[in-house]
């Protein structure tokens, strides 16, 4: 029995051309989309009569391109709205893709609201109910539904309340060896990088408050810029130091492995990367030797950062018991890509956000990768 879902979707697909746009917002009109509308990149830019008028643009980099956005209501084939609602993104992010374009992922809101609020100009489809309802579930039912996969019910709990706390100080030379006044982060000049280095060196009760200055300024909200890697080859030598208490050391080496899969999480996911990740997973990857020396002496927690950080880069791990869904794909990333690539179509039948990831066009490679990220949070 087919089920009316508590909040529509909203989706903006970016392709080259106006032509392009148009065979696109077709395409979504015939998968059910209530409101489906056409328009340049920046139109509102260039209307007198819109608030954005003559402002300096957003996106310098998709000009000359062509938006298609849309609302999907319902109804859905069941009550697994998180299941189906992915399988729709899955399916018009293919689609983008096949029109030379991107899907910008979908959004999603009070049904009444996304159609009250959505902006006509440029509407090309607009369907009546009895319409999207028959569109819409004929093409969910090409669609799978979420299947059970004892894979998934594996111990998902690797225990992460570790011992915390100051120990003695650590020393950091590498630090000045770097000309951080020339380099740069979210705030503009690193020039501060060293003081807050010199904050997590003294390994005392205000770690994390430094932690949170470097995290927030050279890898803020995941994007990379020129003192990143310089400063997560620092926090890798920071990292294997023995003074540091195991949370400590948890907490380095997330905010290494995170850093490390930002370039895959682009290539999988379709968006650019960041003009310095491809550089941050070189550093992160040379680091990895120096890192897994760590294995014997540490947590199960801190075990399975450094079994997903090895897998970025393929890197061998000793034996290990680690049986959660992160750290069985981890494994089989390093031990061979086939099998992990079969291992994440499997994975992907029950777990929503695994759906474009094995299902995309992208390096398989980036999409294992970012599949390991989405498993390390899945609890």
């Amino acid at each position: 029995m087919s089920h009316q879902p508590t909040m529509a979707q909203s989706f903006t697909v970016t392709v080259p051309d106006e032509a392009a746009a148009r065979s696109v917002a077709d395409e979504l009109a015939a998968r059910g989309h209530l409101l489906v509308a056409v328009r340049e990149v920046d139109w509102a830019l260039r209307d007198p009569d819109s608030w954005w008028f003559g402002k300096p643009t957003m996106r310098p980099l998709d000009q000359g391109q062509w938006d298609v956005t849309s609302v999907a209501t319902g109804p859905l084939p069941d009550e697994d709205e998180r299941w189906w609602q992915a399988q729709e993104d899955h399916a018009v992010r293919l689609l983008a893709q096949r029109a030379g374009g991107r899907s910008g992922g979908n959004g999603a809101g009070d049904t009444a609201t996304l159609v009250r609020t959505f902006t006509r100009v440029g509407l090309v489809h607009e369907l009546d109910d009895a319409t999207v309802r028959e569109r819409r579930l004929a093409a969910l039912a090409t669609c799978p539904p979420r299947a059970e996969d004892p894979e998934m019910k594996r111990s998902r709990d690797v225990e992460e309340v570790l011992p915390n706390g100051p120990g003695d100080p650590v020393g950091l030379p590498a630090v000045s060896d770097v000309n951080w006044a020339e380099l740069e982060h979210a705030y503009g000049t690193a020039e501060d990088v060293p003081l807050m280095f010199a904050g997590l060196a003294a390994n005392d009760a205000r770690w994390a408050e430094h932690l949170d200055d470097l995290v927030g300024s050279v890898t803020h909200q995941g994007s990379t810029y020129s003192s990143t890697a310089p400063a997560l080859r620092i926090v890798a030598h920071l990292a294997v130091a023995p003074q540091l208490s195991p949370k400590r050391r948890l907490d380095l080496l997330y905010t290494l492995f995170l850093a490390a899969v930002a370039l895959d999480q682009a290539l999988a996911y379709g968006y650019r990367p960041g003009p310095h990740d491809e550089e941050v997973r070189g550093t992160v990857g040379d680091a990895c030797e120096n890192l897994l020396t760590l294995w014997t002496t540490v947590s199960r927690a801190e075990q399975r950062l450094l079994l997903l950080l090895a897998a970025v880069r393929r890197h061998p791990v000793p034996a290990h018991q680690l049986t959660d869904p992160a750290s069985t794909l981890a494994t089989a990333i390093i031990r061979d890509e086939d099998e992990a690539d079969a291992l994440l179509e499997r994975l992907a039948r029950s777990h929503e956000d695994l759906i474009d990831l094995a299902g995309g066009n992208a390096p398989l490679g980036s999409r294992l990768v970012a599949a390991l990220e989405v498993l390390l949070w899945d609890r």
